[in-house]
């Protein structure tokens, strides 16, 4: 077992505003806390992998080429690898996500602190 905290996980910030921590690493798939701070955009990009995530805390949109949902805490989605998307927080508080990779995000964790 390799247990961690949100606080004491491995960090790393790919944009202004956005914070991921690796709360959880394996052979096959990666976990992060993810807070993007009010005014944040994570935006369009895509990745070989497989995304899962929830959102704990605060508003946003995630979008798709095809698609648009206006998440809310409880929110939860999949994203199969490849697929375009962005992330931009709505209203005055932090997004608090929570998002599994499959495979593991190396790319990740080589960054993370």
């Amino acid at each position: 077992m390799q247990p961690t905290t949100w606080d004491e996980a491995p960090r790393f910030e790919p944009f202004e505003g956005v914070d991921i921590r690796i709360i959880g690493n394996g052979m096959h798939a990666t976990m992060c806390y993810i807070v993007i701070h009010p005014g944040a955009v994570v935006d369009w990009h895509d990745h070989p992998h497989e995304q899962m995530g929830t959102l704990i805390s605060g508003a946003g949109e995630l979008s798709t080429r095809d698609k648009t949902v206006k998440a809310k805490p409880g929110a939860a989605w999949f994203i199969p690898p490849h697929e375009e998307h962005k992330f931009v927080t709505k209203g005055d508080e932090p997004a608090v996500i929570i998002e599994t990779f499959a495979p593991a995000r190396t790319d990740y964790v080589i960054k993370a602190k």
